[in-house]
């Protein structure tokens, strides 16, 4: 008797890490695909390549070692967990932070080669022609963009297709400006040549005003992310020098609520500073 209940006991609990599994097992895939698959798949746009099984271990690794440091500190497991997550979740912010800065170096480039480029036609070389030399002698990411255009024209891609396809990866307005001056031309003709001389004319002047708001909002920035690191910074502190007293902020319910309106009020001071000092042009 006491066999048949042992033996339906492992079954009902075989039969529930079933269930349990068949659940988290979806879960885990779009988690995957979310924060694994498609940061990874969105590198490759930068030319930056990381098959996502590595990316899957390092993230994982991380987040482990993130788990045992926030326990080690906490003494929670949700803390834990939730920190965990936050790092299994970072190829995602590191994804955008690269993107930022791989659109802004590119504006930064744009001047110089769209007046490098109006150079050789000036000199006799045709559009094409201009655009090879042009992606040899630039440096990345721009030269690694008009490669791939190059390319993409070499193997059957009409030239203006190409050109847009450049637009679409690079959505800045220095790029879509040079894909509508280089578009026209190859439609209705023209003084190509002059045409890049105005307009990086034009995106020279636009970046030293962009170069001076910067400079102006420089101070509010900086006082953001001192305002929201403070607070979290202290609260490490105290945790470091009196986990005993801090304890209960991490594994009581009230606790858990002062936490959310920390993160909450965090949050909401971080967005109000960053939009007074964001100046739209």
């Amino acid at each position: 008797m006491r066999f048949l209940v042992a033996l339906l006991g492992a079954a009902a609990a075989g039969a529930f890490a079933l269930a349990v599994a068949a659940l988290i097992r979806p879960a885990a895939q779009s988690l995957r695909r979310s924060a694994i698959d498609a940061p990874a798949g969105a590198l490759a746009d930068l030319f930056i390549f990381i098959a996502p099984q590595r990316l899957l271990r390092a993230s994982a690794a991380a987040a482990l070692g993130g788990l045992v440091l926030a326990f080690v500190l906490t003494r929670s497991w949700l803390v834990a967990s939730l920190g965990a997550c936050v790092v299994f979740a970072a190829p995602r912010v590191m994804h955008h932070v690269m993107r930022r800065r791989y659109r802004r170096r590119i504006g930064e480039q744009l001047p110089d080669a769209m007046s490098m480029l109006s150079g050789t036609i000036r000199a006799g070389a045709a559009l094409a022609q201009g655009l090879d030399q042009l992606a040899l002698r630039v440096a990345p990411p721009l030269g690694h963009e008009l490669a791939l255009v190059m390319r993409r024209h070499r193997i059957g891609v009409r030239f203006d297709e190409a050109l847009r396809d450049f637009g679409r990866r690079v959505p800045l307005p220095e790029a879509q400006l040079l894909v509508t001056a280089l578009t026209l031309t190859l439609q209705v003709g023209g003084s190509l040549g002059g045409a890049l001389d105005r307009l990086t004319d034009t995106l020279r002047r636009k970046h030293v005003v962009e170069a001076k708001l910067r400079a102006l909002t420089s101070q509010g920035r900086l006082q953001a992310i001192i305002v929201t690191a403070l607070p979290v910074a202290l609260m490490l502190a105290l945790t470091a020098l009196d986990p005993a007293s801090m304890r209960p902020l991490y594994t009581t319910a009230g606790g858990w609520m002062v936490l959310g309106g920390i993160a909450m009020l965090e949050t909401t001071g971080w967005l109000l500073i960053r939009r007074i000092v964001s100046v739209p042009l």
